[in-house]
């Protein structure tokens, strides 16, 4: 993995619409309805990814597989920087509009943490370290390549060598049969209502 840096304005919002097209161009699992009921245009979903990418360029959390950009991760938990109060602050701002509104931003929060609260969550209450996933996305121009399964293997190699398990959650079943057969293992499945199913997954 490479750690972006040293990139203009323009270079993150390319990104950011990179990110934001390959998530609002998923075609969900027919039994789940995933972050797409919450954000419903593309526009929306751009300044969502928008906010992400620039708090975690700022605090040195993005990466990316090559010059060529094939694909993105942003990287939290242990060894990694936390964002600052300003940034998050930020993040939130955008998230709040992206989602339509504060009652909304409640709502999808609420759903993110229901049913038993995220592994994150559960890894904390044990007082356990880990490295958490928080984005991932190959561009779909370079999907069905084995990019995935390199960002994957990155991550894997980072965490054995802190010896530290590695999780994510993810919201349509399909991408968790691909992060299980790529050396994952379904922690749990968390029904959030209305159609939203999130995947826990944890590499031990």
């Amino acid at each position: 993995m490479i750690k972006l840096k040293n990139l203009s304005e323009a270079q993150l919002d390319e990104i950011s619409h990179q990110i934001a097209d390959s998530f609002y161009e998923h075609s969900y699992n027919k039994n789940d309805k995933g972050l797409r009921m919450f954000i419903r245009t593309r526009e929306n979903m751009f300044t969502y990814m928008n906010a992400i990418v620039r708090a975690a360029y700022k605090t040195g959390l993005l990466y990316t597989t090559s010059e060529r950009h094939e694909g993105y991760v942003t990287l939290s938990g242990d060894g990694f920087p936390k964002i600052g109060l300003t940034d998050g602050l930020k993040m939130i701002s955008a998230e709040k509009k992206a989602l339509g509104g504060f009652i909304c931003m409640i709502y999808f929060v609420k759903a993110c943490f229901s049913d038993g609260g995220m592994i994150e969550s559960r890894m904390k209450k044990d007082k356990r370290k880990y490295i958490r996933i928080e984005m991932f996305v190959v561009r779909r121009e370079y999907q069905k390549q084995g990019y995935m399964k390199k960002m994957l293997d990155d991550v894997f190699r980072t965490a054995r060598h802190r010896g530290v398990p590695v999780i994510l959650e993810t919201d349509d079943r399909d991408k968790c049969s691909r992060y299980v057969h790529l050396g994952m293992k379904l922690d749990r499945v968390r029904n959030c209502g209305n159609g939203l199913y999130m995947y826990d997954l944890i590499k031990e």
